[in-house]
């Protein structure tokens, strides 16, 4: 029986018409260091074209993640990454989609090419250079994580003991220029000290792309229901994350247990505030039930079946932050959908992501 048989046909049919939009996966990352392309994920993979196809998955945060392992040439790990994409702009120019600008990823849908996003996991990865910052800009790189789980040069994250007691005087000069450029702040694996300075000088809707509730799971990657709350009242989106670490203490993670999570989302966020943050490819196990992008029908039916409404699980699998991306300024020297210029002969023999174990 496939997943569409499964879930019955008004689950089915509600997530083919919503525009289904995931805001984290390291596929990106996975294909740089794997060698392969979009078309065909190895055994392993989580996302790949054939899985998305049908009416489950119509656009995607793909993220350069910069292992710290990488630097100082963290720029040139993202670059590497941005030449993966270049390739598959260039080999699939029928099934994939650069969108850079507002109404990109509602003309990639309607002309059934998967909408990409691309996106820097790790604040790192500018080498403390805004110039580094306009440059990945210019190559359509539309958000960017203010850290990873370490402390960089102006931010603290989430995994160590941080060295500027949150957002430091040069941090708030990258998020001014993040905003400058159009770009959406992205919240995920900052401290809670980064979150609060975040707060005070931020002027855009937050994205938290991919963290899980921290009433249900405490963990440091995970939100407090009052960060949730700001990042509502901010105009941004708070996206669920399906690693297990991070949605139970011990024990097997099942569907039961990231719709918790969404639950919680939507209970105190709202629900013009929640969305999907998978964060496939990047995460070495999945929750049971939702072992690939294929899966992602069962979440549709799993919030229905808990009673919210159709026009709520909508907003919830993509038009919360279809609404976001959209809303967000472009610089006007931002490429025009298709391919971006920039350097691609970039290798990427670099430290790949740790995964097992390891805060994704």
């Amino acid at each position: 029986m496939s997943v569409w048989d499964e879930i019955g046909e008004a689950a089915a049919g509600l997530h083919r018409q919503a525009f289904v939009f995931d805001a984290h996966a390291d596929t990106l990352t996975e294909m740089t260091d794997r060698g392969y392309d979009l078309d065909a994920g190895p055994a392993g993979s989580q996302l790949d074209l054939p899985r998305c196809a049908g009416g489950v998955l119509d656009a995607q945060v793909f993220t350069c993640f910069v292992n710290p392992k990488c630097l100082p040439q963290g720029a040139d790990r993202v670059r590497a990454q941005l030449a993966t994409m270049d390739r598959q702009l260039a080999r699939l120019p029928g099934r994939v989609a650069l969108c850079t600008r507002p109404g990109d990823l509602g003309r990639a849908r309607q002309a059934g090419r998967l909408g990409a996003v691309l996106a820097i996991e790790g604040g790192h990865a500018i080498e403390n250079d805004l110039g580094i910052l306009s440059e990945f800009v210019r190559r359509g790189v539309r958000t960017m994580t203010l850290t990873w789980n370490n402390s960089n040069e102006w931010a603290d994250g989430c995994g160590d003991a941080g060295r500027h007691g949150g957002l430091s005087a040069r941090g708030r000069e990258v998020v001014a220029a993040m905003e400058a450029h159009g770009m959406v702040l992205d919240v995920s694996h900052v401290a809670e000290s980064t979150f609060e300075g975040v707060l005070e000088v931020a002027r855009t809707p937050l994205l938290a792309s991919h963290s899980c509730a921290r009433a249900l799971r405490e963990h440091p990657r995970n939100l407090h229901d009052d960060q949730l709350r700001a990042i509502a009242a901010s105009g941004g989106v708070a996206c669920v994350n399906f690693y297990p670490t991070f949605l139970v203490a011990e024990g097997q993670a099942t569907l039961d247990h990231l719709l918790d999570h969404f639950d919680r989302f939507l209970a105190v966020a709202g629900e013009d505030h929640v969305g999907l943050g998978s964060d496939f490819d990047g995460i070495p196990i999945t929750p049971r039930g939702v072992e690939d992008v294929a899966a992602l029908p069962r979440v549709t039916a799993g919030l229905l079946a808990r009673g919210h409404s159709p026009e709520a699980v909508t907003k919830v699998l993509g038009s919360n932050l279809l609404r976001l991306f959209d809303a967000a300024p472009v610089e006007r020297s931002l490429p025009a959908q298709g391919r971006p210029g920039g350097r691609a002969d970039v290798t990427n023999a670099h430290a790949r992501r740790p995964r097992e174990g390891s805060p994704a």
